[in-house]
């Protein structure tokens, strides 16, 4: 899921694991552990855009890491608190403006997000928001930067276990999204994708993201702190549930429907579409065709109107063996499909995600796709590109989020 989603969750685990014993350093450590695995985007740096596509949710995000690493950082984790610079006053400073940024960080995604949704209402709730980055400015600033902080009351050991559930929790929690986290590398690559959840839901994240702050402003003794973490971490954990009982329900109204029209399939993949879990999207493969539809909670009909999409995979056929095709096939669960675009481009379409306009005729319509150059016998890829913001094609979304 997004980082800010990983980063809380893991605040969560280590507020359970050390909240008693080191206060809100543990709600600090375990956003670190929960962050971690998304430090594999670092790769984009030395890697090109094909091999850090195939990193990213891969070894960071495996098993076998989150066993082994947690021993790692908890070694040098403890080298720090018994060196003594954690109380160090430039130190403080330093841990006060990185705070602050990150705060920021988090506000512009939130902000983000709630504009996004709710559009120009959205921007009273981002006020409140600016309101409580002061009082929260303004707790950190008295109870951290001015004050002493008291040696960690914690040995080695309690910090592996801090690491190990802050770290183990975020393939896991990716596992559920529709990208796949490949879960048993280096053993196998299968991308493990359970599906039942987007990428980005703020229903899974806000309230969750509130009792991990409210945690912060009580003492580690206070059985209160306890209670409100514990409340976070139940109300989330039976939303997930939740989704998982939707999907079961979506999947048999799909299936339903593919009967009712005598499709013949091989295989279906359903979905929730990006920020809810209430519109949710499916496709189904036969030999040349695949089968997608929308279908929101709040449709009047149990039904999905289906549309054909060519695989026209004849585009790519005389490359299928070349490492490229090979790893977007890979990587796409070979739900895929092409076009041709301008001269010697093609465009390559994941299905897996849809698109915004809930049409499937141009390739303006497909949500991610990748841009692939035809260069003498071989092809090439193209610079990623940043997709436009078409407002007409949220509103639509929105309206047919509510049902038909």
């Amino acid at each position: 899921m997004d980082s800010l989603t990983q980063l809380v969750l893991g605040a969560a685990c280590g507020e359970a694991v050390l909240g008693k014993k080191i206060g809100n350093k543990a709600l600090v450590l375990g956003a670190i552990g929960g962050t971690i695995p998304d430090l594999d985007v670092l790769a984009n740096f030395v890697l090109d855009q094909l091999d850090a596509l195939a990193f990213h949710r891969g070894p960071m995000h495996s098993l076998l890491f989150a066993c082994i690493f947690p021993f790692i950082i908890a070694f040098f984790i403890k080298k720090f608190y018994d060196s003594g610079i954690f109380n160090n006053k430039a130190y403080r400073i330093f841990g006060f403006v990185f705070g602050i940024l990150i705060f920021l960080g988090i506000g512009g995604v939130l902000s983000a997000i709630l504009i996004f949704i709710l559009s120009t209402q959205g921007y009273l709730y981002v006020a409140i928001l600016i309101l409580s980055g002061f009082f929260f400015f303004r707790y950190v600033y008295k109870n951290y930067l001015v004050k002493s902080q008291e040696f960690p009351s914690a040995n080695y050991f309690d910090f592996v276990k801090l690491f190990f559930l802050s770290i183990i929790t975020h393939p896991l929690l990716d596992a559920l999204t529709t990208f796949g986290t490949q879960l048993l590398w280096p053993f196998s690559n299968h991308r493990f994708a359970v599906s039942n959840i987007a990428i980005v839901d703020p229903i899974y994240t806000f309230p969750f993201l509130g009792t991990v702050i409210a945690c912060g402003f009580f003492d580690k003794s206070d059985r209160r702190r306890t209670i409100i973490n514990y409340t976070g971490i139940i109300i989330s954990s039976l939303y997930m549930i939740g989704t998982l009982y939707t999907k079961s329900k979506v999947d048999s109204v799909f299936q339903q429907s593919l009967q009712s029209n005598s499709i013949k399939y091989t295989r279906m993949l359903t979905t929730p579409t990006i920020l809810n879990n209430i519109l949710w999207y499916g496709i189904a493969e036969s030999d040349s065709v695949y089968y997608c539809g929308y279908y929101s909670i709040f449709d009047s009909k149990k039904s999905v109107e289906l549309s054909p999409v060519p695989k026209s995979r004849n585009i790519t056929d005389p490359y299928k063996e070349t490492k490229l095709i090979k790893t977007l096939s890979w990587f796409s669960e070979y739900y895929y499909n092409a076009m041709p675009t301008n001269g010697d481009t093609i465009q390559y379409n994941d299905l897996r995600y849809g698109t915004m306009s809930f049409k499937f005729d141009k390739a303006e319509d497909f949500i991610f796709h990748f841009n692939l150059l035809k260069v003498d016998e071989g092809i090439n890829l193209l610079p990623e590109e940043r997709p436009k913001n078409n407002r007409r094609d949220l509103k639509t979304f929105w309206e047919r989020l509510k049902g038909n």
